[in-house]
């Protein structure tokens, strides 16, 4: 007996914000073996909601020397995806999978992601920093995606670029809450781990003066100031120079 009220769902679970995932609506984890069916899923997955031309699906399962027989494999490896319950449809030119936000970790991240900012923009900062946070509780390891998948690897670096972004604005929004003392380690950690994002340099700043430790956030700029002049040849930024002066006068 179904329970009025309560979703009923058929719909498997995806995951490219780390090793490929697919999960049944049970739960259990969905096999896809070899290389090509994981990369033309990937490849779909990574435009979800859209239409792939096939001469693209193509490209990514053969490159430049597809078989003759090409269409008709390609048909046989959706067939294959279709039968493990994947829900792609096609059209004259290519073919699209249809995902609900909640069943795909990319679109989850993008949609609160953006819903964190929209919070931040308005002051809203402990609903800003709920939805950032949620949105990299996405991400399973940092090492960019599903991707021993040649064809996405611009696609990778992006979105590794964009998840840093968004961990920046999710310590901002954090900040504003009053959780310096929360964030020191994780900045500390950061900070080393990409010296030249200015950023988060000046985020580590503002929560050591925060919490009363003024020297070792002086000590951060310098430190940051050499790396910068060092690597790149550059000044601090406008920003970091702003923090700088602010922790020098006591604010």
């Amino acid at each position: 007996m179904i329970t009025i009220g309560m979703a009923v769902r058929d719909e498997p679970r995806f995951g490219v914000l780390g090793p490929l995932t697919v999960s049944a609506d049970d739960g259990s984890r969905v096999a896809l073996r070899g290389n090509r069916l994981p990369a033309l899923l990937t490849e779909l997955l990574f435009h979800a909601n859209r239409w792939v031309p096939a001469r693209r699906l193509v490209a990514v399962l053969w490159g430049d020397n597809p078989p003759k027989s090409h269409m008709s494999n390609l048909h046989t490896y959706i067939h294959r995806l279709r039968g493990r319950g994947i829900p792609i449809e096609q059209s004259d030119g290519g073919y699209r999978i249809r995902v609900d936000v909640t069943d795909l970790d990319l679109l989850t991240f993008h949609a609160e992601a953006d819903a964190g900012r929209r919070a931040a923009r308005v002051g809203e900062y402990e609903i800003a920093a709920h939805h950032l946070r949620r949105a990299l509780d996405q991400w399973r390891g940092t090492d960019a995606c599903a991707i021993d998948q040649p064809h996405l690897e611009l696609e990778a670096a992006r979105l590794e670029t964009e998840r840093i972004c968004v961990v920046e604005d999710c310590v901002d929004a954090e900040l504003a809450c009053g959780k310096a003392g929360q964030l020191l380690g994780e900045l500390d950690t950061l900070v080393r781990q990409y010296p030249l994002r200015e950023r988060f340099a000046a985020q580590l700043m503002r929560a050591l003066a925060a919490t009363g430790r003024r020297a070792e956030a002086l000590r951060v700029y310098q430190r940051t100031r050499h790396t910068l002049v060092d690597q790149l040849g550059i000044e601090p930024g406008r920003h970091l120079r702003e923090v700088h002066e602010m922790v020098l006068n006591g604010q």
